[in-house]
């Protein structure tokens, strides 16, 4: 198996055979050497994404209680990243044993569900897609605390917003432009504080993903061997 150790967004090689990137030269970042381009599959969407969602707010309160409601590799990057960066408490909630089973191996407490913890963290993450479970990160927030949401939310539902004005929560719902992250996301990456080969649950044959891709993994990664 060929692992090349180039181009962020072409660990499969990717060449004019396999898909032509606009504008390489701005948007592709190079991987930096000693860094596992199977384990940083995600580092051009996921992993710098978590990053986002969390390590600035870190920055400008050191040691904050971080809340983590996911279903996924992007909150089980989050744990691995909040932890790395000195947040004084993470609970992840998620219903998954397997997922809370590696959000505790990234030093975090876990939950299969919970109820709201009134003034219990001061970062909220929802990464689950469930407007339910986003009404319950900010119900969980304390005065002037912050909820970073990354979950799709292709469903209408209702957010406590009288309760949020009473305890003044900053709300950010957004697709992050990750690009700017990349190198920052890279350099956390580097300095062997977090592990993100954890999440990496497959590590599957280029030719198999048609069968493959619609098969429910946690963070699958597609490699093509040189023939």
């Amino acid at each position: 198996m060929s692992r090349p150790s180039g181009w962020s967004a072409s660990l499969l090689r990717a060449s004019s055979s396999l898909v032509r990137v606009p504008w390489a030269d701005a948007m592709l970042v190079p991987l930096p050497a000693g860094l596992d381009p199977v384990a940083m599959a995600s580092a051009g969407d996921n992993w710098s994404l978590s990053w986002r969602l969390v390590a600035p707010h870190l920055k400008n309160k050191p040691g904050a209680r971080v809340l983590v409601v996911a279903r996924g590799s992007i909150g089980l990057y989050v744990c691995d990243i909040a932890r790395a960066l000195g947040a004084s408490d993470v609970l992840y909630v998620d219903p998954d044993p397997a997922h809370r089973a590696l959000a505790e191996s990234y030093g975090a407490r876990t939950a299969e569900t919970v109820e709201p913890v009134r003034h219990g963290f001061d970062l909220a993450v929802e990464a689950t897609g469930r407007v339910d479970q986003l009404a319950l990160a900010v119900k969980c927030l304390a005065p002037e605390g912050i909820c970073e949401s990354a979950g799709n939310h292709f469903r209408p539902g209702e957010l406590p917003l009288l309760d949020m004005y009473l305890t003044g929560v900053t709300m950010r719902i957004a697709r992050d432009n990750v690009r700017n992250h990349i190198p920052d996301a890279l350099d956390l990456a580097l300095s062997g504080t977090v592990d993100l080969a954890r999440v990496v649950s497959h590590v599957i044959d280029w030719e198999q993903l048609p069968d493959a891709l619609p098969e429910k993994h946690l963070k699958p990664v597609f490699v093509r061997t040189d023939g």
